[in-house]
Order: structure tokens, then C-alpha cells, then sequence
């Protein structure tokens, strides 16, 4: 577990936000701000953890953890991040996420086979609003970023920094 610390967040609702967050952007953080907004604290699950450096997944889990604690402390929220490693398996995915993250009251997901999944597995799933998928999508903004052309006001600009720290985009051109 990662995050702030409090005695209360035992008591407190939790929303489980799935994500690769290769990298995070503006939709991921629109689904933090409604997860805040219904009163819940946030729980992080960095999908594909042990995948890194390559074209799908050009950042690794820990640059990743530190891209979402860069956000989550700048909101001055408490929140919790785990990492979540491929299982590959649709019958046992949600088992197998369980066993990586505390119980949760909802989750948060547009991906409608994770909905499905967490649906047929008994839990509550939020659909959340999409604003601006074309852009605020990871796959978009990758591509976008190999191409050398303006990805920066599809991110938050903490993560434009943090990007840039590490050399981002040339490490995307290299991968692909």
C-alpha cells in the first residue's frame, strides 16, 4: 500500500480507480476528482505493473506510482495505490486483483470488459464520464508523443514535468 495514512480510512468508503496510466492524464484525473466528489477515498490499482519500457507500456510501475503521488498529494487527499500485475486469465482476473487490493465499495472503469467482470463478480461498477476520450486516452497520447507533436495539455503539467525528467518522448521514438 501507498498513500496518505489516516485511522479513519478504514471507516471511510472506497473507490477502486483501474488504470495502466501510461501516463496519467486529464481523464484519469477527472475519475479521481468524481471518486473525491461522491465522498470516497480513492484506491489506485496500476494495471500491467510488471510491464515497462516497452512501446504498450513505456513507463514502469514505480514511475508510474510517482507520477500519481505527484497528483494525489497535490489535491491533499488521502488515497491509497497498489500495483496490479497481469494474470491474463478473464475467469480469475477480479480474484486475482482482490488479492493486491483491500475490499472496496465500487469501481470506477469504461472499460466495459472490467465491467463486466467486477458486474458478474458481485460489485458495484461506476461508469464514469468521459470528457474528451479522443484526447485524454493513453494510447492517443502515446501516439501523439512518438509523432513529436503537442501531447503536453492532454496531462496534467506536473506530468509534463515528470516526462520530460525522464526523458519521455525519446524513450517512446526508441521503443517503437
Amino acid at each position: 500500500m501507498d498513500g496518505k495514512s489516516r485511522t479513519n480510512q478504514s471507516q471511510m468508503k472506497k473507490g477502486l480507480i483501474l488504470g495502466r496510466f501510461q501516463p496519467f492524464h486529464l481523464g484519469h484525473l477527472n475519475v479521481v476528482h468524481e471518486v473525491i466528489k461522491e465522498g470516497l477515498l480513492p484506491v489506485i490499482g496500476i494495471g500491467s505493473s510488471q510491464e515497462g519500457n516497452t512501446a504498450n507500456n513505456p513507463f514502469t510501475s514505480k514511475e508510474r506510482m510517482e507520477m500519481i503521488r505527484t497528483i494525489m498529494d497535490g489535491l491533499n487527499t488521502e488515497y491509497e495505490i497498489y500495483k496490479i500485475p497481469d494474470i491474463n486469465d478473464n475467469e480469475k482476473y477480479v480474484s486475482h486483483l482482490e488479492t493486491f487490493v483491500p475490499e472496496f465499495d465500487c469501481v470506477y472503469s469504461g472499460n466495459s470488459l472490467v465491467q463486466r467482470l467486477f458486474e458478474e463478480a458481485g460489485h458495484n461498477v461506476v461508469s464514469p464520464e468521459f470528457v474528451n476520450r479522443e484526447v485524454w486516452e493513453g494510447s492517443s497520447i502515446r501516439q501523439v508523443m512518438m509523432e513529436g507533436d503537442d501531447w503536453e495539455r492532454a496531462v496534467p503539467p506536473q506530468i509534463v514535468d515528470k516526462i520530460h525528467s525522464l526523458d519521455g518522448t525519446e524513450r517512446l521514438k526508441r521503443l517503437s
